[in-house]
């Protein structure tokens, strides 16, 4: 039962630090764009690498490092590699890029800058040392059986989520493979990418009843990849980058002068 107990306590603590992360995205965000938008992979409001960062720091130093300035080095390490990491895969899995850190200073390869390696330090210094105990604490008055039944319900939401999420974002990319593949048929007839040449590939699309459902479905900023593009500004799928830039510059007012 000690086990189990550690364990949901765990569990609880990486949706408690994935929500604080999610908030902290969404109130930077809003600062520099001003503009409120809800960040995030997940339709809930998470942001898992948060969480996965945390609970990582948690079993590597909570309780293990007294220096605070050894503390701020490892965290800032760890963190940095995790989002190193978490970029590469993303990259080399799905082919795609959520975020682009070329235009600050000191990045490598636009996946991780220095600016946000430093802020992690500091932030794993703080959590660790300030707000973690604090957790630890709280948590420890939570009963058995509630600690237990809140950690089941916050798993199905999340497993519910995630679902939806992966499903919508599959169906989005069923899609764009068509569109694409529209593009390189166009491509291989010595198409330019000009104004006409979208132009041409609106007619062909409007030319497809699934294709046009499916245009109206990004159109109305239902589906993941047009939730994706308006909280990530650099969220791209290397595969399709020809049929979202059609989709996301040129599909919406085409579609609006054909219904006039």
């Amino acid at each position: 039962m000690e086990l189990l107990r550690t364990v949901a306590e765990y569990f609880l603590w990486f949706i408690l630090y994935s929500v604080c992360g999610w908030i902290m995205e969404t109130a930077l965000y809003a600062v520099r764009r001003k503009q409120a938008v809800k960040r995030g992979f997940l339709f809930g409001p998470l942001c898992p690498i948060y969480g996965v960062g945390m609970m990582l720091c948690m079993l590597l130093f909570y309780d293990r490092i007294d220096n605070v300035f050894l503390l701020f080095l490892v965290g800032t390490v760890t963190c940095t590699a995790l989002e190193y990491v978490t970029h590469f895969v993303l990259e080399k899995l799905f082919h795609s890029t959520w975020w682009d850190y070329s235009g600050k200073k000191f990045n490598v390869k636009g996946r991780i800058c220095l600016q946000n390696s430093l802020l992690f330090g500091v932030g794993v210094v703080l959590i660790v040392r300030v707000v973690q105990p604090w957790v630890i604490l709280w948590t420890a008055k939570i009963p058995d059986t509630v600690l237990y039944w809140i950690v089941f319900i916050l798993y199905t939401v999340l497993i519910v989520d995630l679902t939806t999420t992966v499903a919508s974002l599959k169906n989005t990319v069923a899609l764009l493979k068509n569109l694409q593949n529209v593009i390189n048929e166009h491509m291989q007839k010595g198409i330019d990418e000009t104004d006409a040449y979208f132009n041409e590939l609106t007619e062909r699309v409007k030319e497809s009843a699934a294709l046009t459902d499916w245009a109206k479905y990004l159109k109305n900023g239902k589906s993941t990849v047009a939730r994706l593009h308006k909280e990530y500004p650099n969220f791209n799928l290397h595969r399709y980058k020809d049929a979202l830039q059609m989709l996301f510059e040129k599909l919406d007012e085409k579609i609006d002068e054909h219904k006039k």
